[in-house]
Protein backbone atom coordinates (compact mmCIF):
# COMPACT_ATOMS: atom_id res chain seq x y z
CA UNK A 1 0.00 0.00 0.00
CA UNK A 2 1.30 3.14 -0.96
CA UNK A 3 0.62 6.20 1.82
CA UNK A 4 -0.94 9.56 0.12
CA UNK A 5 2.05 11.82 1.98
CA UNK A 6 4.86 8.94 0.54
CA UNK A 7 7.49 10.82 -1.46
CA UNK A 8 8.70 10.45 -5.20
CA UNK A 9 11.59 7.97 -4.10
CA UNK A 10 10.02 5.99 -1.26
CA UNK A 11 6.80 5.67 -3.24
CA UNK A 12 9.46 4.25 -6.59
CA UNK A 13 11.19 1.89 -4.13
CA UNK A 14 7.81 0.07 -2.61
CA UNK A 15 6.80 -0.37 -6.31
CA UNK A 16 7.38 -4.82 -6.26
CA UNK A 17 9.53 -5.98 -8.91
CA UNK A 18 7.82 -7.56 -12.19
CA UNK A 19 7.22 -10.94 -12.32
CA UNK A 20 8.37 -12.89 -14.91
CA UNK A 21 6.18 -15.94 -14.93
CA UNK A 22 8.65 -17.35 -17.48
CA UNK A 23 10.04 -20.54 -16.97
CA UNK A 24 14.02 -21.28 -17.21
CA UNK A 25 13.23 -22.85 -20.77
CA UNK A 26 11.34 -19.76 -22.06
CA UNK A 27 13.25 -17.49 -20.41
CA UNK A 28 16.09 -19.18 -22.68
CA UNK A 29 14.22 -19.23 -25.92
CA UNK A 30 13.56 -15.61 -24.93
CA UNK A 31 17.16 -14.67 -25.62
CA UNK A 32 16.39 -14.91 -28.97
CA UNK A 33 13.13 -13.33 -29.88
CA UNK A 34 12.70 -11.42 -26.86
CA UNK A 35 15.18 -10.35 -24.68
CA UNK A 36 13.76 -8.10 -22.60
CA UNK A 37 11.18 -10.65 -21.76
CA UNK A 38 14.17 -13.14 -20.97
CA UNK A 39 15.37 -10.96 -18.34
CA UNK A 40 12.11 -9.44 -16.83
CA UNK A 41 11.64 -10.61 -13.21
CA UNK A 42 15.26 -12.44 -13.10
CA UNK A 43 16.06 -10.59 -10.20
CA UNK A 44 14.05 -12.77 -8.45
CA UNK A 45 13.86 -15.65 -10.20
CA UNK A 46 17.52 -15.88 -10.79
CA UNK A 47 17.39 -19.11 -12.77
CA UNK A 48 20.94 -20.14 -14.27
CA UNK A 49 21.12 -23.99 -13.81
CA UNK A 50 19.76 -24.52 -17.85
CA UNK A 51 21.60 -21.68 -19.04
CA UNK A 52 24.92 -23.10 -18.12
CA UNK A 53 24.07 -26.23 -19.13
CA UNK A 54 23.05 -24.89 -22.54
CA UNK A 55 26.17 -23.18 -22.55
CA UNK A 56 28.38 -26.24 -22.47
CA UNK A 57 26.59 -28.13 -24.49
CA UNK A 58 26.72 -26.06 -27.04
CA UNK A 59 30.12 -25.34 -26.74
CA UNK A 60 30.74 -29.42 -26.95
CA UNK A 61 28.42 -29.94 -29.95
CA UNK A 62 30.07 -26.97 -32.11
CA UNK A 63 33.54 -28.19 -31.44
CA UNK A 64 32.50 -32.27 -32.68
CA UNK A 65 30.17 -30.67 -35.63
CA UNK A 66 33.39 -28.35 -37.08
CA UNK A 67 35.95 -30.55 -36.08
CA UNK A 68 34.32 -33.61 -36.67
CA UNK A 69 36.73 -35.92 -34.20
CA UNK A 70 36.03 -39.54 -33.84
CA UNK A 71 33.46 -39.75 -30.98
CA UNK A 72 34.40 -41.76 -27.93
CA UNK A 73 32.80 -42.04 -24.45
CA UNK A 74 36.08 -41.57 -23.33
CA UNK A 75 36.66 -38.07 -25.37
CA UNK A 76 33.05 -37.19 -24.50
CA UNK A 77 33.43 -37.57 -20.69
CA UNK A 78 37.07 -36.02 -21.43
CA UNK A 79 35.13 -32.88 -23.14
CA UNK A 80 32.57 -32.30 -20.94
CA UNK A 81 35.27 -32.15 -18.57
CA UNK A 82 37.48 -29.59 -20.45
CA UNK A 83 34.25 -27.12 -20.86
CA UNK A 84 33.31 -27.57 -17.23
CA UNK A 85 36.49 -26.67 -15.97
CA UNK A 86 37.28 -23.45 -18.74
CA UNK A 87 33.52 -22.06 -18.58
CA UNK A 88 32.55 -22.45 -15.11
CA UNK A 89 35.55 -20.12 -13.88
CA UNK A 90 35.36 -17.85 -16.82
CA UNK A 91 31.60 -17.22 -15.73
CA UNK A 92 32.30 -16.39 -12.32
CA UNK A 93 34.82 -14.05 -12.99
CA UNK A 94 32.98 -12.27 -15.45
CA UNK A 95 30.17 -12.22 -12.97
CA UNK A 96 31.93 -10.87 -10.22
CA UNK A 97 33.13 -7.96 -12.27
CA UNK A 98 29.69 -7.26 -12.99
CA UNK A 99 28.04 -7.38 -9.42
CA UNK A 100 30.65 -5.03 -8.13
CA UNK A 101 30.68 -2.71 -11.35
CA UNK A 102 26.85 -2.74 -10.22
CA UNK A 103 27.33 -1.84 -6.89
CA UNK A 104 29.91 0.88 -7.61
CA UNK A 105 27.29 2.29 -9.60
CA UNK A 106 24.34 1.63 -7.17
CA UNK A 107 22.52 -0.89 -9.21
CA UNK A 108 20.79 -2.83 -6.91
CA UNK A 109 21.97 -6.25 -8.42
CA UNK A 110 22.89 -8.94 -5.89
CA UNK A 111 25.48 -12.19 -6.73
CA UNK A 112 22.82 -14.88 -7.74
CA UNK A 113 20.78 -12.69 -10.54
CA UNK A 114 23.90 -11.38 -11.39
CA UNK A 115 25.53 -14.84 -12.12
CA UNK A 116 22.48 -15.50 -14.03
CA UNK A 117 22.75 -12.56 -16.24
CA UNK A 118 26.05 -13.06 -16.90
CA UNK A 119 25.22 -16.76 -18.10
CA UNK A 120 22.24 -16.36 -20.31
CA UNK A 121 24.57 -13.54 -21.90
CA UNK A 122 27.43 -15.84 -22.63
CA UNK A 123 24.58 -18.26 -24.23
CA UNK A 124 23.62 -15.81 -26.55
CA UNK A 125 27.61 -14.56 -27.42
CA UNK A 126 28.16 -18.87 -28.26
CA UNK A 127 25.27 -18.73 -30.68
CA UNK A 128 26.10 -15.92 -32.20
CA UNK A 129 29.60 -16.97 -32.91
CA UNK A 130 28.67 -20.41 -34.19
CA UNK A 131 26.46 -18.62 -36.57
CA UNK A 132 29.51 -16.45 -37.92
CA UNK A 133 31.49 -19.03 -37.45
CA UNK A 134 28.97 -21.45 -39.84
CA UNK A 135 28.53 -18.81 -42.14
CA UNK A 136 32.32 -18.20 -42.54
CA UNK A 137 32.34 -22.06 -43.26
CA UNK A 138 29.90 -21.55 -45.99
CA UNK A 139 31.03 -19.14 -47.81
CA UNK A 140 35.07 -19.27 -47.61
CA UNK A 141 36.89 -21.77 -49.64
CA UNK A 142 37.42 -25.49 -48.40
CA UNK A 143 40.85 -24.70 -47.65
CA UNK A 144 40.49 -21.45 -45.22
CA UNK A 145 40.86 -22.54 -41.69
CA UNK A 146 37.49 -20.78 -39.44
CA UNK A 147 38.68 -20.49 -36.00
CA UNK A 148 35.40 -21.42 -34.01
CA UNK A 149 36.24 -18.82 -31.18
CA UNK A 150 37.45 -16.34 -33.46
CA UNK A 151 35.17 -16.37 -36.31
CA UNK A 152 36.08 -14.46 -39.57
CA UNK A 153 33.61 -11.30 -40.04
CA UNK A 154 33.02 -10.14 -36.71
CA UNK A 155 35.75 -7.18 -36.82
CA UNK A 156 38.56 -5.51 -38.26
CA UNK A 157 41.37 -7.42 -36.72
CA UNK A 158 41.85 -9.58 -40.05
CA UNK A 159 42.53 -6.64 -41.85
CA UNK A 160 45.73 -5.95 -39.77
CA UNK A 161 48.92 -6.79 -41.26
CA UNK A 162 51.70 -8.29 -39.19
CA UNK A 163 53.73 -4.64 -38.71
CA UNK A 164 50.04 -3.98 -36.90
CA UNK A 165 51.20 -3.36 -32.93
CA UNK A 166 49.91 -5.97 -31.21
CA UNK A 167 47.60 -3.14 -28.51
CA UNK A 168 46.38 -2.07 -31.53
CA UNK A 169 45.62 -5.43 -33.00
CA UNK A 170 44.19 -6.16 -29.81
CA UNK A 171 41.98 -3.33 -29.37
CA UNK A 172 40.94 -3.69 -32.90
CA UNK A 173 39.66 -6.83 -31.90
CA UNK A 174 37.47 -5.72 -29.66
CA UNK A 175 35.31 -3.97 -31.61
CA UNK A 176 33.44 -6.84 -32.34
CA UNK A 177 29.83 -7.45 -33.12
CA UNK A 178 29.62 -10.06 -30.68
CA UNK A 179 30.46 -8.06 -27.90
CA UNK A 180 28.22 -5.13 -29.09
CA UNK A 181 25.19 -7.92 -28.88
CA UNK A 182 26.74 -9.33 -25.40
CA UNK A 183 27.16 -5.82 -23.97
CA UNK A 184 23.88 -4.77 -25.44
CA UNK A 185 22.06 -8.36 -23.47
CA UNK A 186 24.12 -6.93 -20.22
CA UNK A 187 22.40 -3.92 -20.23
CA UNK A 188 18.61 -5.19 -20.45
CA UNK A 189 19.94 -8.05 -17.71
CA UNK A 190 20.92 -5.60 -15.20
CA UNK A 191 17.66 -3.02 -16.14
CA UNK A 192 15.70 -6.55 -15.56
CA UNK A 193 17.40 -7.92 -12.53
CA UNK A 194 17.11 -4.19 -10.85
CA UNK A 195 13.85 -2.75 -12.66
CA UNK A 196 13.86 0.32 -10.04
CA UNK A 197 17.26 1.26 -10.91
CA UNK A 198 18.04 4.40 -12.43
CA UNK A 199 19.06 3.69 -16.18
CA UNK A 200 22.26 6.03 -16.36
CA UNK A 201 23.13 4.12 -13.10
CA UNK A 202 23.15 0.63 -15.44
CA UNK A 203 24.93 2.66 -18.62
CA UNK A 204 27.49 3.53 -16.23
CA UNK A 205 27.84 -0.11 -14.77
CA UNK A 206 28.04 -1.94 -18.51
CA UNK A 207 30.99 1.09 -19.43
CA UNK A 208 32.89 0.81 -16.19
CA UNK A 209 32.83 -3.57 -17.40
CA UNK A 210 33.99 -2.15 -21.22
CA UNK A 211 36.49 -0.12 -19.49
CA UNK A 212 37.64 -2.97 -17.28
CA UNK A 213 37.89 -5.37 -20.42
CA UNK A 214 40.04 -2.65 -22.55
CA UNK A 215 42.36 -1.73 -19.46
CA UNK A 216 43.04 -5.43 -19.55
CA UNK A 217 43.21 -6.18 -23.20
CA UNK A 218 45.92 -3.51 -23.38
CA UNK A 219 47.71 -4.42 -19.87
CA UNK A 220 47.98 -7.96 -21.51
CA UNK A 221 49.37 -6.81 -24.76
CA UNK A 222 52.04 -5.03 -23.08
CA UNK A 223 53.04 -7.90 -21.15
CA UNK A 224 53.73 -10.37 -24.60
Amino acid sequence: MIHPGASPVQTASALPEPASGSSAGARLANLLVDPVSAFRGIGTRPQWVLAFVAAIALRMGSVFAFYRPAITPLKVVTGLLFQLVTIAPALLFVALVVWLAARVCRVGVSWTPAFAVVTHVYVAYTLATIAFASVAGAVLPEFADVDLRHPPFTNFAMLMDDATPEVIRSLVGEVDVRSAYALLLLWLGLRGAAPNAARHGVTSAVATIVVIRVVGVVTLSLLR
